[in-house]
């Protein structure tokens, strides 16, 4: 619904706000994301942080992608098992900031299609990893050489998630796609819909119900016009 559509200038001075507080945080903060049924499902209770040292926290490290977001260079490395994973955030021949991936602390495994980067004013990175809930992932936003992690963990228990711009070109979203249906129900054959949050957390809205996820809007690249957004089941 139009009333509940952030502006693009107030989602981009909440995101600029989140990068000044980040840095603060003692601890991650929760998203908790909603399903059809209004059940809420928690994210990671471990610390994000931006730290310096080994490449990964168990050897032999792996990296599992590569993005360049403008001159910088991002790099998701994991322990041979992918069960943990860092972000190796840097320019070339600069110092690189390393930032924990506190989603495998929901039981979820880093793959090879882990990491996702979307230039814009605010460029974001995501990190998510499949697990038996669904996949799971968190938000690391900055200019240039100036990243910070988002204590949010966004939730798609329909296994997708990705960025995307839907409210303007200053910072993109997070897209969640949920079945549409209640907790205990059988929901492999279920319709779907895509939930849209601002990098920040706050839901912006969601599609109405579709059949089958190839039939969500811009699939494979899920990419909601704001106008067809409305109050989230």
């Amino acid at each position: 619904m139009a009333g509940r559509r952030a502006p693009t200038a107030v989602v981009l001075a909440m995101v600029i706000c989140g990068l000044v507080l980040a840095a603060s945080l003692t601890g991650a903060a929760v998203l908790r994301v909603r399903n059809s049924s209004g059940h809420t499902m928690p994210g990671p209770t471990s610390d994000t942080a931006v730290t310096t040292g080994n490449a990964c926290k168990r050897e032999p490290c792996q990296t599992l992608a590569t993005a360049t977001v403008g001159g910088t260079v991002v790099e998701l490395v994991a322990d041979s098992g992918a069960a943990s994973g860092r972000l190796h955030i840097g320019v070339p021949g600069a110092t690189r900031q390393i930032i924990e991936a506190t989603i495998t602390d929901m039981g979820v495994t880093l793959s090879q299609d882990s990491l996702q980067c979307v230039p814009a004013a605010v460029s974001a990175c995501l990190i998510r990893g499949v697990g038996d809930k669904g996949t799971a992932g968190q938000i690391v936003v900055g200019r240039s050489d100036k990243w910070s992690p988002l204590g949010r963990a966004f939730v798609s228990r329909a296994g997708l998630l990705s960025l995307a711009p839907v409210l303007g070109d200053s910072a993109p979203e997070v897209i969640a796609v949920q079945w549409d249906c209640a907790r205990g129900e059988d929901c492999a054959r279920r319709p779907v819909y895509a939930q849209v949050f601002g990098l920040g957390g706050q839901e912006v809205g969601c599609t109405r119900a579709f059949a089958r996820v190839d039939l969500l809007p811009g699939w494979p690249n899920i990419a909601p016009a704001a106008a067809s957004l409305r109050d989230c089941p």
